[in-house]
This record gives C-alpha cells, sequence and structure tokens, in this order.
C-alpha cells in the first residue's frame, strides 16, 4: 500500500468530517510514514491539501465577493504543514466594505477544530505591516487558496519593491534574526535533547535560505535554488536528504507527544530509533546512540550549507566589503575578512594548500574565515586527504605550527570540523563526529564537545579573558607547550564508541600522532600521559578525601612533576567546562583548586606528616586569630578542643570562622553568611550531639530545595565554650 493509499484508507478526505478529527486519524499512522522519505513528503503534501480542503470550502460558504483573496501564509503557505503545525492565514481585501462577510468566514474556522491565526488587511495596510521583518518573512511564502490571484499578485509584487523593501535590509534581518537563535542555543547544534527546528542545523537554517533566495531570486523551493545555481549538485542532494530526514523526525516527534513537540527528548529518542530501523549494539554504541548520530551529522552539514550559501549571498549583496585585497602567499589572498585562494586549482595542484589555509586562518589577523568560493573549492577537493597526504611531512609541518598559533586556534578547527577536513586528517576522529552518550552528564555531542574544550583552552592563553580564570592565567605563563595541550585537548575523547577503556585507547592514539608528527619524545610522553590521565584530578578531587596528606601523596606520585600538574589543571578545567553547563561550579572549582594548591605545596615543600600538618594548621590559625583581635585564651582552649582531623579538613578560613561563632555561643546557635570565593552560603549549626543530627538537618536544606554543595560534621569531645 503506498502512502496515498495509506491516507485514504486510514482517514478519508471527508469535506463534513472537521478537520481536526482528520488529522487526529493521520496522525495514528506517523510510523507508517517515517519509513521512507518519499512517504514523509507525501504526509505533509496530504495534511496541507486537507487544510486547503477545508478552508476552500468554508470560504465558498461565506465570501461572495471575487475581489477578495484567502492566502495561506508562513510554513502554511510554504506548503510545509505537520500534525501539530500552526495555521495562519491573511485575508487579503481590496478594501474594508468587504468586512461583514469576512467576519462571517472567520466564525467558521471555529467550525474546524483547530487554532488558526489569521490577519485581515488591505494591501497598504499589509505593507506597513511588512515593515517588520517577521511578517514580511510570512508574506513571502504566501500562497492563494481562494479568491484573487490578481490582488495576491499585487501584493507579491509590492513587498518584492527594492526601493521599500531593500534585499540588503532583509538579509540584516535574517542574519539578526538567525545569530540570535544561534546564541540562544549557546551557538550549539549538537546538544543532547536537540531542538529540531531552531537549534543550528535545524530546520530553520533551511527555511533561512530558503527565505533569502526566494527575495533575491525568486527560488522558492531548493530544486529550484539548484536550477538557478545557488545550489551545486553535491549540496543540494545533502540539503535535501537533510530535510527529509528533519521532516521524518518531526513527523515521528507530533506522532509520540500528541502535540506540536520540536525537541528530541531522551524519553522519545529509544521509540524513534526503534521507528527508524536501529536495533542492538555496534561496536560500543547503543541503537539510540546511532540514530541520534545519523540527526547530528545531518545538523553538521545543514549548518555548513547554511554558512555557505549566507557568505556567498553576502558577498553578492555587499561587494564592496570585498574590494580590499591583501596578498598573503603566492596561493592565497586576504579578502575584506575572508581568505580566498588566487584561483580554483590551488588545493589540486598543492594539496597541502588546505592546511596552509586553516594556518592562515588562525594566524592573520581580523580574518573570520574563507569565501564561499574557497569553501566550494574546498569540498571539491576533500579527497586528495588521503595516506600519502597525512604523511606528507609538510602537512604535518603545518598542522603542529597551527596548533602553535597565539589566536586562532580554536576558530580554524572549528571550521575543519564544520568542513570535514579535520575527520579527514585525523581518520579516528570521524568516528565521534555527531556521536551522543545516551546520558544525562554529556549535554554535548563527542566532537562538539572536543571543539569546546579546545575553545576552553584557547581562552586562557587570551588577555581578554585573564580576568576570568585568575589561577589559570597565572599557571598559562609557565606552559611550554601550547599545543601539546591542544594535541591532549583533540584526543582526550577520541576513544569513545570504541570498545574498552576510550582514556587507554586515546592515548595510544594520541602518542602515535605526536611522534609522526616529529614531536620531541618528552612532550610525546606528556601528550600521552595527559589523555590518560585525563579524569585523574577531577576523580581524586570529587572522589577522595583530598585533606588527607595521603591521597595528596599518592596523587603527586601520579602526577609525578608540578609541570605535569600545570598541564592536566588545565586540561581539566576545561573539559568540565565543556561538559555540561550545569556540571561546573564554584564549588566543584573550589575542589580541583585546592587539589591542585596541595600538591603543588607537596612537590614545592616534601610529603608532611599529619601530625605536622595538625600542629602548623592550629599554630597559624591562633596566630591569626589574636591578630584579628580574638581573646587568647578562648580561642587556644577552643583550637585544643577540637579533634586532629578537624584541622586536616579545615583552611585557617574556615577554621576562624567557626572560632568566631562558637567562642562564648550558647547553645543551639545557627550562623549563615555568604561564601563569595564559593558563590555559596555557609551555614554553621553549634548543637548538642545525637545520632540523626547531621542527616536532619542535611534533609531539611534538601526538602527547601536548595542543592548542598558540601557539608561536614565535627564532634568536639568535651563541652563547647
Amino acid at each position: 500500500m503506498n502512502s496515498a493509499d495509506l491516507f485514504t484508507a486510514h482517514s478519508p478526505n471527508d469535506p463534513e468530517r472537521p478537520l481536526a478529527r482528520q488529522l487526529e486519524h493521520l496522525n495514528e499512522h506517523w510510523a507508517a510514514v517515517i519509513d521512507s522519505p518519499e512517504d514523509a513528503r507525501d504526509f505533509i503534501t496530504e495534511i496541507t491539501a486537507r487544510v486547503d480542503a477545508t478552508l476552500r470550502q468554508l470560504w465558498r460558504k461565506s465570501i461572495s465577493d471575487e475581489h477578495c483573496t484567502l492566502l495561506a501564509v508562513g510554513g502554511y503557505g510554504r506548503g510545509e504543514m505537520f500534525i501539530y503545525s500552526d495555521i495562519d492565514i491573511m485575508v487579503l481585501i481590496p478594501d474594508h466594505h468587504h468586512d461583514e462577510q469576512v467576519q462571517n468566514f472567520l466564525y467558521t474556522l471555529w467550525d474546524t477544530g483547530l487554532s488558526i491565526g489569521y490577519a485581515v488587511r488591505s494591501i497598504p495596510e499589509t505593507l506597513q505591516a511588512a515593515e517588520d521583518p517577521t511578517v514580511y518573512t510570512a508574506l513571502l511564502e504566501t500562497r492563494v487558496i481562494a479568491g484573487d490571484m490578481a490582488l495576491a499578485a499585487d501584493l507579491d509584487a509590492a513587498i518584492r519593491d527594492d526601493s521599500r523593501f531593500s534585499p540588503q535590509w532583509f538579509y540584516q534581518a535574517k542574519l539578526h534574526e538567525q545569530n540570535e537563535r544561534y546564541h540562544k542555543h549557546e551557538n550549539v547544534g549538537a546538544k543532547i535533547e536537540p531542538q529540531i527546528k531552531d537549534s543550528p542545523g535545524g530546520l530553520r537554517d533551511i527555511h533561512t535560505m530558503r527565505w533569502l533566495a526566494n527575495r533575491l531570486t525568486g527560488a522558492t523551493t531548493l530544486a529550484e535554488m539548484h536550477r538557478n545555481g545557488l545550489l551545486r549538485d553535491s549540496e543540494f542532494q545533502s540539503l535535501h536528504e537533510a530535510e527529509s530526514l528533519l521532516f521524518r523526525l518531526r513527523i515521528g516527534l507530533h506522532g509520540l507527544a500528541r502535540r506540536a513537540e520540536e525537541r528530541l527528548l531522551l524519553t522519545h529518542q529509544k521509540r524513534l530509533a526503534a521507528a527508524f530501523g536501529f536495533e542492538g549494539t555496534q561496536e560500543g554504541n547503543l541503537a539510540v546512540e546511532r540514530f541520534m548520530q545519523q540527526y547530528f551529522r545531518a545538523a553538521i552539514e545543514v549548518e555548513r550549507l547554511n554558512r555557505l550559501l549566507l557568505q556567498h549571498l553576502r558577498e553578492r549583496l555587499y561587494p564592496a566589503d570585498f574590494k580590499q585585497v591583501t596578498r598573503l602567499t603566492h596561493r592565497f589572498i586576504k579578502r575584506g575578512q575572508l581568505i580566498e585562494t588566487v584561483d580554483a586549482q590551488v588545493f589540486m595542484r598543492s594539496p597541502t594548500a588546505i592546511l596552509e589555509l586553516f594556518c592562515l586562518i588562525a594566524q592573520t589577523d581580523d580574518v573570520t574565515g574563507m569565501t564561499a568560493a574557497t569553501a566550494r573549492q574546498l569540498r571539491a577537493n576533500l579527497s586528495v586527504i588521503d595516506d600519502g597526504f597525512r604523511s606528507n611531512p609538510q602537512a604535518k609541518r603545518l598542522f603542529i605550527n597551527l596548533l602553535k598559533s597565539e589566536r586562532g586556534v580554536y576558530l580554524a578547527l572549528r571550521n575543519m570540523n564544520l568542513t570535514g577536513v579535520l575527520a579527514a586528517y585525523i581518520p579516528s576522529f570521524r568516528p565521534i563526529v555527531g556521536l551522543m552518550q545516551f546520558d544525562l552528564f554529556h549535554a554535548y555531542t563527542v566532537d562538539a564537545h572536543t571543539l569546546m574544550v579546545i575553545r576552553n583552552l584557547s581562552q586562557f592563553f587570551l588577555p581578554e579573558h585573564a580576568d576570568d580564570h585568575p589561577l589559570t592565567t597565572k599557571i598559562i605563563k609557565r606552559i611550554k607547550a601550547p599545543h601539546a595541550l591542544y594535541i591532549a585537548g583533540l584526543f582526550h575523547d577520541i576513544a569513545k564508541g570504541r570498545s574498552g577503556d576510550h582514556a587507554t585507547l586515546g592515548a595510544a592514539d594520541a602518542r602515535q600522532f605526536a611522534a609522526e608528527h616529529g614531536l620531541p619524545r618528552e612532550e610525546v610522553d606528556l601528550i600521552g600521559w595527559l589523555v590518560e590521565e585525563h579524569l585523574t584530578l577531577s576523580f581524586t578531587a570529587q572522589r577522595r578525601d583530598i585533606d588527607d596528606p595521603e591521597v595528596i601523596s599518592r596523587f603527586a606520585q601520579t602526577v609525578g612533576t608540578p609541570e605535569r600538574l600545570d598541564y592536566l589543571y588545565l586540561l581539566t578545567i576545561a573539559d568540565i567546562r565543556a561538559t555540561n553547563p550545569q556540571l561546573w561550579n564554584s564549588w566543584r572549582h573550589s575542589l580541583l583548586k585546592r587539589l591542585f594548591t596541595l600538591t603543588h605545596q607537596h612537590f614545592s615543600e616534601g610529603a608532611r606528616s599529619s601530625a605536622q600538618i595538625v600542629r602548623e594548621t592550629r599554630d597559624d590559625a591562633s596566630s591569626r586569630g589574636r591578630d584579628n583581635g580574638m581573646h587568647s585564651d578562648k580561642l587556644a582552649a577552643w583550637l585544643s578542643s577540637l579533634p586532629e582531623e578537624y584541622f586536616l579538613r579545615n583552611e585557617i578560613e574556615n577554621i576562624l570562622r567557626h572560632a568566631h561563632v562558637a567562642i562564648d555561643a550558647q547553645i543551639p546557635k545557627l550562623s549563615i553568611s555568604r561564601h563569595p570565593s564559593h558563590q555559596a552560603t555557609q551555614i554553621i549549626i553549634l548543637a548538642q550531639n545525637h545520632p540523626v543530627l547531621f542527616a536532619h538537618v542535611v534533609a531539611g536544606i534538601d526538602r527547601e530545595g536548595l542543592v548542598v554543595q558540601s557539608a561536614n560534621i565535627t564532634v568536639i569531645p568535651r563541652p563547647l565554650l
């Protein structure tokens, strides 16, 4: 049974049946139509046709005047209707002598059982409203359902009047809208629960391309964009396939949720994976992870082509911005803020020029990327990156030089990933492109996370971020091989999705890569060690008692040198901050910083016994307390009442804060104060001990919806002062 037979059999197009009921019945069979791209597109066409038929019938019953026009606008005008899509219409009138008939028509819309958005305007009123770019965009996609075709044609001609609505105005409006949308999604489309409509690489990116093409060339579909030369053959094929996948996903989401759901939530991903035919586990990857990788790779391609087309149109609309030309090398020029090849054969004649291009992006001031023509040449010659290319000494030197750039490492590597060059040059990177981990801990795909680690590392080296990262800024001054840090960042998760320990496997890959690129033995060892131990600092800080000198001693033994500790700390901070926005907080930062500080002390001062630490801490607290005006005898009595483990667990500031609260206090006593360095509130409670006191306090705080970052209890074996 083909899709048309399916629609007829399960939900006959009966004009007397309420439209909402017809669509509900269609929705019952969403799983049958997402089997193929063709069926999905037929499904969308069928929904649009049923809405058209219903509205056309209601129009003819209500409107006798032939000079009014019923228009579908927005997504409905585009013919891109899903079960729970918004239905937006506009009644175009020559004047307001027709208001009564139009009002009668609008009343009948209630009979559809759906909420339909509408506007009633004359052409002058419509043109005034069109000064809002959102309204203007919807009008570009108007489609006549019934009424006066000539009136609709007059409107279309009016909104395409360059003197009133210039192409440049519309381009800037759409670019601003897209930038705002990207910013809302943190400029990352590869989130664990993507929004398939608005996330970078989603349907809205395709819509933006179509809107701009419509306004500038009159092309209303991807096929028309292909025919008029805006899209090359491979670009059209990629976009068509990605759009079909997004259509199928959206049909499935609406079907599962029974509402207009655009988010690929974890709760939907498994069911959709099964509906798309993904089963079992392959090479350590769950069916749902392979299903989502298909989506994420399509989204990467959509984002790449969106950027390419917008860049092409920008060059076309603003030629003056690209008139200033500076020669960079015998193969490349700088045109405006973009890099361009001197001719179309550069990459074919000199394949390593591909990496030279990204070196120039990383190292040239004010450069933001490459021209559209160069991007297309690059894509067309991607196949030159083969084993011979990867073993070419010049290619290796260029890649290491790129990583030694002062500012543009992230910009270059991000563009390499988006264009497919990174996975071509480092084949072991290809399997992690678009790879997600089916949990709420990892918020991004592995490749997106890896590039965010590179971004975080690069920010540590930039003066404008010095105030954001005071300790890392201090450490950076001691880093002798930033390129080693970047390679460790690139490889730290490269073995995710393989069977086995990803840190061990990734370390082997990293060592081989570093050695093949001619790095000194000590840097090769450092890179391999960093990848193998990239979780150790975080694990120790959060899972071990870092106030225990033995823990610090064992950790220092694992690290080996203060230099390695510096590198590991930077990689750990960059890694955690790129894993999940919810993971990074002042408390976790304080643990990592304390472990780093204690380990550095261990390296500089040598191992100290617990007794020595207790004695030195107690003496320091006594001295600083007296300097702050505390009563010497009372302070000494208070400090002597505390068990030794207390001095191992608490920093001097905490000890003095506790003493200030406790001395001369009446029990019970409660002290609440802000803890600026941890961006938290500290609660100190003094009370007579009983077996469940601590548990009750922590549970009570939790019941109030507060997050307990850390909690400690000290039992004093003598009466409090």
